[in-house]
């Protein structure tokens, strides 16, 4: 029943209109999709010279690299993941041993 009052409050915090104004004044999302694209675009050329460098030398071993380096953008984003699913696993064994006592 606390938790849920204390729920309740944050919510109402958070969604007032003084916190999105906040938001809105501090946060600027261009810029960070800025900097994501630019550094996608360089990995993706990175992988494009690679991979004419491999087809050109008949090299499987650059073709691979190409490979790896095309999808390292993705390795950021599935150790996150991971990190949660984890995260959350010990919370929800943490909240059933505390509903158990």
């Amino acid at each position: 029943q606390l938790e849920m009052e204390a729920v309740s409050k944050a919510l109402a915090v958070l969604s007032g209109d003084d916190a999105h104004d906040l938001f809105s004044r501090t946060f600027n999302p261009s810029l960070a999709q800025v900097a994501a694209t630019a550094a996608s675009a360089r990995r993706e050329a990175a992988a494009k010279v690679l991979a004419l460098a491999a087809k050109k030398a008949s090299n499987p071993r650059l073709a691979a690299l190409a490979f790896t380096v095309r999808l390292d953008a993705f390795e950021r984003v599935k150790k996150a993941i991971d990190e949660m699913i984890e995260q959350l696993t010990k919370d929800k064994a943490a909240e059933i041993k505390h509903k158990d006592f």
